[in-house]
């Protein structure tokens, strides 16, 4: 029978929660805090350039999201272990977009492209690399919510690649928001039917989920 331990611990809860909120809010912030951003035409990363008003406050967004997402995958045992792997990779990359920001003046980096790409590919991995197949553990880590998870985020994903490669696309900062935003709260939503399942066991000792 799955333990309590085994799907996760009391950090990955209060995580798990903070960087959505913590990115979300503090890109909208630093959004509203440059006259003239464009956030439907103008990139996340854009606000931490080289030279851009915002580069502080958004670096600092960056940082606290990637250490964030590292405590999740640190105490989220719920999720298998490749997918576990991916996404502590793909956390680590967020801090990587962080350490090698764009050029001043709308230049490109290959660095911080890079470390972008391989985050975005990362964190829509890793629900269907962190699947589970032994009854007991909640739907949304078993094989079709795993591969929901991962579906609905390579889709918003690939979206982003499209505009993003695009010159005549004028919304690429939107599709970009759309595409982060969803993956970071996807832990979140994992976390919780993880600790949903956690407190059922604690407080139903005697039944057996492994048949559930």
């Amino acid at each position: 029978m799955i333990t309590p331990h085994e799907l996760l611990g009391r950090p990955a809860i209060l995580s798990a929660y903070l960087v959505p909120v913590v990115f979300i809010g503090g890109t909208t912030v630093a959004g509203l805090a440059w006259p003239g951003y464009d956030p439907v035409r103008q990139t996340i990363s854009e606000l931490a350039a080289l030279g851009a008003p915002t580069r502080a406050f958004t670096t600092t967004i960056f940082v606290l999201a990637g250490l964030g997402h590292l405590v999740t995958v640190s105490f989220a045992r719920g999720i298998g272990p490749a997918g576990r792997a991916a996404y502590l990779i793909g956390a680590l990359a967020s801090l990587a977009v962080a350490v090698f920001p764009l050029p001043a003046g709308g230049g490109r980096s290959v660095e911080h492209n890079t470390a972008a790409i391989i985050g975005f590919v990362l964190l829509a991995a890793w629900p269907l690399l962190g699947m589970r197949l032994r009854p007991g553990f909640p739907w949304l880590v078993r094989p079709l919510g795993s591969a929901l998870g991962t579906v609905v985020l390579t889709a918003f994903c690939l979206w982003f690649l499209v505009v993003w490669t695009s010159t005549s696309v004028p919304y690429v900062g939107l599709v970009e928001r759309i595409a982060a935003d969803a993956e970071s709260l996807w832990p979140a939503v994992v976390v919780t039917a993880l600790a949903v399942r956690a407190r059922q066991i604690a407080q139903r000792p005697a039944v057996d989920y492994e048949r559930i």
